[in-house]
């Protein structure tokens, strides 16, 4: 139990430390992510799939985000994309291609990324129970 409570207090502190972007919520380190993020739906629609400029690019959705620890809360203004990395491109013949051949949900987000938000809304919450239980009771 002792190894889990210090393997789960490193892992947080890990990710504060490394944090794209940081708040603070009294003086408490919060990882905030916000801006915008690609999901990959699947490989590139032929004959974009065979255009040597696009190499290595994936087929997805460039969308603005809003999350806590990388799961996203807020996923919206979506946008059919070619990406590689931080590189991508929204030629109309391109985005014409993917939407016909993908939808926004074909995109990929991980389940940590769509859910885990509610996993630690569902932690904040039991925690903010104990802590007036504990005020009141006195236990």
């Amino acid at each position: 139990m002792k190894a889990g409570l210090l393997l789960g207090a490193g892992l947080f502190l890990a990710g504060a430390v490394f944090a794209p972007r940081q708040a603070q919520a009294a003086g408490i380190p919060l990882v905030y992510n916000t801006g915008q993020e690609a999901f990959e739906t699947g490989p590139l629609p032929a004959p974009f799939d065979k255009d040597k400029e696009l190499d290595g690019f994936q087929a997805g959705y460039m969308c603005d985000i809003k999350g806590v620890l990388w799961s996203y809360y807020s996923v919206t203004n979506c946008k059919p994309v070619a990406f590689k990395g931080d590189t991508y491109s929204d030629e109309p013949e391109l985005v014409t291609a993917i939407t016909a051949k993908y939808k926004e949900a074909d995109m990929h987000r991980g389940l940590w990324g769509q859910f885990g938000w509610m996993g630690l809304a569902g932690l904040a919450t039991i925690g903010a129970a104990l802590w007036v239980k504990e005020k009141v009771t006195g236990k």
